[in-house]
């Protein structure tokens, strides 16, 4: 019996590592290849290169994440578009150059507190990644935040801003939506931040680099992510089920060559 049930714990502990990856990387993987998208379009050159180099981080970061339970191509090109665990913000595509400045911002403050909880995270997988990834993590906020503060030194800028704000700020917040897996995932010794602590953090923090702005309560806010059943739930848009079949595309035409 006890040999049993150190293996009921081993498959459920590996069963959490592989949600909490999914969930980690599979943010990482889309928002990068969106971010991809703009290289060779950016409003001037620094900012071209400086997020083609972002983009290049965060899928990196994101197969870093899936080395740790197997082959990253496997994780990235041989599953369902319905299996992937990214925020439905990411999946969007890039409307426009603020668009994409405050949708980043928004993660990179997200994801700064995730990465930050793995740095006590009793997984050494988890942890000695967390240690290199939190640096790079680092230029990207300060880099979004830089940027922002730029474009709110001008009147129009604060009211294009307000005008993104508005159009999408309840997507933005869809960074938050859960199912049952991501929720087991929270306050445990793996991933020893609670999903309240987390958005609490969050919510602070976005509210001071948007200062200008009047957000949703966080009551209204966490009534619509809690009642969301969008992309962390399989419920995909056009959107990505369009932009899985173009960042699949080379693979799918031969999916056993070896290259």
């Amino acid at each position: 019996m006890e040999l049993l049930d150190k293996a009921l714990f081993l498959s459920f502990k590996i069963l959490k590592v592989n949600e909490l990856i999914f969930y980690l990387a599979d943010d990482d993987l889309i928002l990068g290849y969106r971010d991809c998208e703009w290289t060779g379009l950016g409003p001037f050159l620094e900012e071209d290169l400086a997020l083609s180099s972002i983009a290049q981080d965060e899928i990196a970061h994101a197969s870093i994440f899936y080395e740790i339970i197997g082959n990253p191509d496997d994780f990235v090109y041989k599953r369902e578009p319905k299996s992937f665990k990214n925020a439905y913000i990411l999946e969007l595509e890039n409307y426009d150059y603020i668009f994409t400045l405050v949708r980043h911002l928004f993660y990179d403050e997200f994801d700064y507190i995730r990465i930050s909880a793995l740095l006590n995270s009793n997984s050494y997988e988890l942890k000695s990644r967390a240690e290199k990834i939190i640096l790079e993590e680092n230029y990207h906020l300060k880099h979004f935040r830089v940027f922002i503060d730029r474009i709110l030194k001008k009147d129009e800028g604060i009211l294009i801003l307000k005008e993104t704000l508005n159009k999408f700020i309840f997507d933005l917040f869809s960074l938050f939506e859960i199912d049952e897996s991501i929720l087991n995932v929270y306050n445990s010794s793996l991933f020893p931040i609670s999903y309240e602590e987390h958005f609490e953090k969050f919510y602070e923090s976005i509210k001071n680099q948007f200062s200008f702005y009047n957000f949703p309560s966080k009551t209204e806010i966490l009534n619509y992510v809690k009642n969301l059943k969008s992309s962390r739930n399989g419920n995909k848009s056009e959107e990505f089920i369009k932009f899985y079949m173009t960042f699949t595309e080379v693979y799918r035409i031969e999916p056993n060559a070896k290259w």
